[in-house]
């Protein structure tokens, strides 16, 4: 794992700094930058697969997408803000 952390870079992006690695060996380093919808979507997606419940395409309401039940507790407290979900 990287020794940098997520951030929030100047322009408004999240940063994720990740390693790469190539059949096993080191590759080089990359961040992985999102705008602030890009990198809410991907913590929901990554609670509902640490939940080990099916990952959804698109960002979950508060009640969790149609048929699938409450929202993983990560995603609880989450309120709706100007179209971007804020914890």
């Amino acid at each position: 794992m990287p020794s940098k952390p997520v951030e929030r870079e100047d322009d408004g992006q999240i940063a994720i700094h990740l390693w790469l690695r190539r059949d096993g060996e080191f590759d080089g380093d990359v961040a992985l930058r999102l705008a602030p919808g890009e990198a809410e979507l991907l913590h929901a997606q990554l609670c509902y697969a640490l939940d080990d419940r099916p990952v959804t395409v698109a960002a979950p309401t508060s009640g969790g997408p149609a048929g699938e039940g409450p929202l993983p507790d990560c995603r609880k407290s989450v309120q709706k803000s100007q179209g971007v979900r804020h914890l």
